[in-house]
């Protein structure tokens, strides 16, 4: 134990001076970012005609995992464009979320800014035909908006609560929370945590992945 704690005392203080000089700022708005996804679904969505097997009687998945993409370019004062792509597959059933849009961000603080994006979305479901019912599919299309803060917690720790609405055939809603984490000036870790309504349907979304600020 004593020898764990000894490791662990070296490792933060050879970290400190590197995290100390890698700060996050609120209005960094130049970037792409991608990693590892994992989503959960509801017992409503496992148990609906895109998951549930006819012949067999039971669900294909109550779990996805896939990749994310996004980016934002701040191409004018406190102005950006912004855009994002989210696969999930498990067992011949895809889901795809794309959101493209323009935005404004405003500074309160060093530490605290609102931002809002409004644009367009895309949600794609696509069940394959290896499930009893051949090619069930849903995609729809329409306008979406959402609105959050940054607040930076720490010097190296940035947090990005935000609210997003899209409508879609059935109001689409989806509640996020974005943790960032300096490497370096330029490196960041992502940890994102969402829940998202659709109708009577429900998902969680988990990711972790790498930013690059430019």
């Amino acid at each position: 134990m004593n020898n764990i704690l000894t490791r662990l005392s070296v490792l933060t203080l050879i970290l400190s001076p590197t995290l100390a000089q890698a700060q996050t700022s609120t209005t960094e708005f130049d970037y792409i970012s991608g990693g590892f996804q994992y989503t959960a679904l509801s017992h409503e969505f496992t148990t609906s005609h895109y998951f549930y097997d006819n012949t067999h009687g039971t669900t294909v998945a109550d779990s996805m995992a896939g990749a994310y993409l996004k980016g934002s370019w701040n191409f004018a004062h406190r102005l950006y464009v912004a855009g994002k792509v989210e696969l999930s597959k498990r067992n011949q059933v895809s889901l795809t979320h794309q959101i493209a849009g323009i935005g404004f961000y405003q500074p309160f603080s060093p530490s605290l800014s609102l931002f809002s994006t409004v644009g367009i979305a895309n949600l794609n479901l696509k069940q394959g035909e290896s499930i009893g019912n051949k090619d069930k599919k849903y995609s729809d299309s329409g306008a979406g908006a959402d609105i959050g803060l940054r607040l930076l917690l720490l010097d190296n720790w940035m947090i990005e609560p935000s609210f997003r609405f899209e409508q879609l055939d059935e109001k689409y809603n989806e509640y996020r929370v974005g943790n960032v984490f300096n490497v370096s000036n330029n490196m960041k870790i992502e940890a994102n945590f969402s829940y998202a309504t659709i109708d009577k349907y429900s998902m969680t979304n988990y990711q972790l992945g790498i930013r690059y600020a430019f």
